[in-house]
């Protein structure tokens, strides 16, 4: 599997981020130094929604307070509402653990094509792009 990629934003052209996009961005690097096991490897911020490949990697055996991805997300979400002053998340996250390479890669993928897919998404909204 192919961990923490020097450049981890999509290849792409991206939207260009809102004000909450550059603080979901901040949030985003800030994740793999708040814990010790978790590497975030790829992401793309998009004007609904984000993608994220978060690796655990346990680097001293198991731990008693292993994170795990609800509790990462949990957190993430609370420290960009914090930030940015009002909630912006949906209750529930859609989540998959990747279980080898092919999978990885094409997941790897779809994030890093996912921007130029925007005018197909069934909530694209152009007036999005302006602001």
């Amino acid at each position: 599997m192919i961990l923490s990629k020097p450049h981890v934003g999509a290849n792409c052209v991206r939207p260009v981020l809102s004000d909450i996009g550059k603080i979901i961005e901040k949030e985003i690097n800030i994740l793999s130094s708040a814990y010790d096991d978790i590497a975030v490897d790829k992401y793309v911020i998009m004007p609904n929604h984000i993608h994220m490949i978060i690796a655990i990697i346990p680097k001293s055996g198991r731990t008693q307070f292993a994170p795990t991805i609800s509790r990462i997300i949990k957190q993430f979400r609370g420290a960009v509402t914090k930030r940015a002053g009002f909630s912006l998340w949906q209750k529930s996250f859609h989540d998959h653990i990747i279980r080898h390479e092919n999978e990885y890669m094409k997941i790897w993928q779809y994030i890093d094509e996912n921007p130029a897919r925007w005018a197909e998404d069934k909530y694209y909204n152009p007036a999005l792009l302006k602001q």
